[in-house]
């Protein structure tokens, strides 16, 4: 009778010696709040987006050494990678961008920059990670979790006044079961920052999309040569040869005494002029020639290029 308990324990020492040879993991990841295949190939014209490095104002990522997570540029590309794939905008990443002060002194004097929809500022404003452990008696389970917000402000580049404010915020788990003292020594995940932070911006990309898709679409005159005039997008930001377009010169910015804030007054359509080839060898690099089919004034480098028609 000894013996057969004895083989009994035996069997079930073993039983539970097996099961822990290997590690039970599992990601739990927040849900996604939009569909990343809403938008299919998009063929309509594409905005250009300016987006800065956020900022990190967690304090999460540095130390007296300096940074060791940059939480700041890590959201930044996320970002970007959310925008890049509805295929309706082209990104223009500007790292260190030190104020939006000096963004405006660069509108009207840089090509780069002229015709931007929009600013995109952003900052990371929680984060933080925990371990718990959950006991089931024969095994536990270890939870780290990452907890991140993220905040983000598009911007007038032609004002500096922000036209919409958003944050989202989203937790990102990993659970590591242990038996009997085997298994679940991992460290923290470090794969969870990234999918805490890619959490918290799904949770806000469907609201910002709204917004920017919203905006008029415009570019902006480069150039005038030999009558032709050379205009900052083309085949990349959604032109076709054969487009009309319109010129309008941009209205006075004035500030409004009621609220303090700066205002751009309506523009005046000068022109119509017509897209007559494309160029470039990138996206970043690329325009149009077009010829003029009317004109009722001058048409000056950093003209606004709308679509003709367009409110």
């Amino acid at each position: 009778m000894i013996n057969g308990k004895i083989i009994l324990s035996s069997f079930l020492f073993s039983l539970l010696i097996g099961c822990a040879g290997s590690v039970q993991e599992r990601n739990v990841e927040a849900p996604p709040a939009m569909n990343p295949d809403a938008v299919v190939n998009y063929n309509g014209l594409k905005h250009r987006l300016a987006i800065s490095k956020f900022e990190d104002k967690t304090g999460y990522g540095s130390n007296l050494f300096g940074a060791l997570d940059d939480l700041g540029s890590q959201a930044s590309d996320i970002l970007a990678s959310h925008l890049i794939k509805t295929g309706e905008f082209v990104i223009v990443e500007r790292e260190n961008l030190a104020s939006l002060e000096k963004e405006n002194n660069l509108q009207g004097k840089s090509s780069k920059f002229a015709g931007v929809s929009a600013l995109i500022f952003g900052a990371v404003t929680e984060f933080g990670t925990k371990t718990e452990w959950e006991d089931h008696g024969v095994s536990k389970t270890k939870v780290q979790t990452a907890h991140a917000k993220v905040t983000i402000r598009l911007v007038n580049p032609e004002t500096g006044v922000a036209f919409y404010s958003e944050f989202g915020e989203a937790n990102a788990k990993n659970e590591t079961t242990q038996t009997l003292g085997f298994g679940g020594k991992a460290t923290y995940d470090a794969t969870l920052t990234d999918k805490a932070l890619n959490g918290a911006i799904t949770k806000l990309i469907s609201n910002v999309l709204l917004n920017l898709r919203a905006l008029p679409w415009k570019t902006a005159v480069l150039d005038i040569q030999d009558n032709q005039i050379i205009i900052g997008a083309g085949k990349g930001s959604g032109l076709k040869v054969g487009d009309v377009l319109e010129v309008q010169r941009p209205g006075k910015t004035v500030e409004n005494p009621t609220t303090g804030a700066m205002m751009t007054l309506p523009g005046t359509t000068i022109a119509k002029i017509q897209v007559s080839s494309m160029f470039g060898k990138s996206i970043m690099e690329e325009g149009a020639v077009c010829s003029v089919i009317s004109s009722s004034g001058t048409i000056q480098k950093y003209d606004d290029v709308i679509m003709e028609g367009q409110q």
